[in-house]
C-alpha cells in the first residue's frame, strides 16, 4: 500500500495526524531524502496547504535541503534554513524563521534533523517550543549502515537523540538499503530487524520506504506498514543511475 494511494492517511503516523513531523537520523539511514519526500507527498495533496521543509541538519555537508530550494519551491515547498553565517557553527542560533513555522499552524511542517548528539543539540534548542506543539519525531533507520545494524545500536542511538533533544521518538521509519546494490531480498531481511526492533522499543513502524522501481515490484500484502516510494534527489557520481 503507497502512501500516496492512501493520501498518506492524513499524516497518520504514531495513530495521530501531526502538524509537525520530524525525521531524525544517522548518516546513510536517508532521512533528508525521506524528508523531502514526505514532504512532496504533502504538497501533492489536492487543495492542501502548501507544506513548509524545515532543514536542521547541520551535520551532514553533502545532502542538504538548502541546495535544492529553487527546485523544491517550484514543487510547492518552501524550505527553511538556517542562515548561512550559520551553517558552520556547531549549533545555530534559533532564527525567527525557523520558529515561526513551527509556531504557525495553518501549514504542515517536516523537519529534517541530524541523528547525532550534534544534530540533536540543534533540534534541542526548539524543546521548549514543540513540547506544546503537536509534533511527532520519527527515527530512519537503515539496518544496512554502520550503528543501526543491531537492535541494540538503533536503541543507543534513539537514547542519544532523545537525552541530548529532550524530546520523544514516536516512531521508527524503515529506510534498507546499500545504494544501487539494493534489491527486495535485502529490503525484506533489513525491514525485519528494524521490525524486530520496534517490538523491543515498543515503537510503531510508521512506514518503510523504498526506491521507486523497487516499490514497484512489492506486493500489496508484503509489508504491514504503507510504502513510500522514493524519489532521489542526491546521486553521488560514484553511485551510477540506479542507486537507492
Amino acid at each position: 500500500m503507497s502512501l500516496s494511494q492512501v493520501e498518506l492517511e492524513k499524516i497518520k503516523l504514531n495513530d495521530k495526524a501531526r502538524q509537525i513531523v520530524i525525521f531524525a537520523g544517522r548518516f546513510g539511514s536517508g532521512k533528508t531524502e525521506i524528508s523531502i519526500n514526505y514532504a512532496l507527498l504533502l504538497a501533492n495533496q489536492p487543495g492542501g496547504p502548501r507544506p513548509i521543509l524545515i532543514d536542521l541538519d547541520i551535520v551532514t555537508p553533502y545532502f542538504r535541503t538548502r541546495e535544492l530550494v529553487d527546485e523544491l519551491g517550484r514543487e510547492g515547498i518552501d524550505v527553511v534554513a538556517p542562515a548561512t553565517v550559520a551553517q558552520h557553527l556547531d549549533i545555530p542560533a534559533i532564527i525567527p524563521e525557523i520558529m515561526g513555522a513551527m509556531q504557525q499552524s495553518e501549514r504542515p511542517v517536516v523537519v529534517d534533523v541530524g541523528g547525532d548528539a550534534q544534530g540533536a543539540r540543534a533540534l534541542g534548542q526548539f524543546a521548549p517550543t514543540l513540547k506544546n506543539l503537536d509534533y511527532g519525531m520519527n527515527f530512519v533507520v537503515n539496518p544496512h549502515r554502520p550503528f543501526t545494524g543491531s537492535i541494540e545500536g538503533i536503541a543507543r542511538a534513539i537514547d542519544e537523540i532523545q537525552t541530548t533533544s529532550r524530546l520523544r521518538v514516536s516512531a521508527l521509519v524503515s529506510n534498507p538499503n546499500l545504494m544501487r546494490k539494493t534489491g527486495i531480498d535485502l529490503v525484506v531481511k533489513g525491514h525485519r530487524l528494524v521490525e524486530e526492533a520496534a517490538k523491543t522499543l515498543a515503537l510503531p513502524v510508521a512506514f518503510i520506504s523504498l526506491r521507486a522501481d523497487l516499490a514497484a515490484q512489492v506486493r500489496a500484502d508484503q509489508f504491514q506498514q504503507p510504502v513510500m516510494p522514493l524519489r532521489r534527489f542526491f546521486v553521488m557520481s560514484w553511485e551510477g543511475d540506479n542507486s537507492a
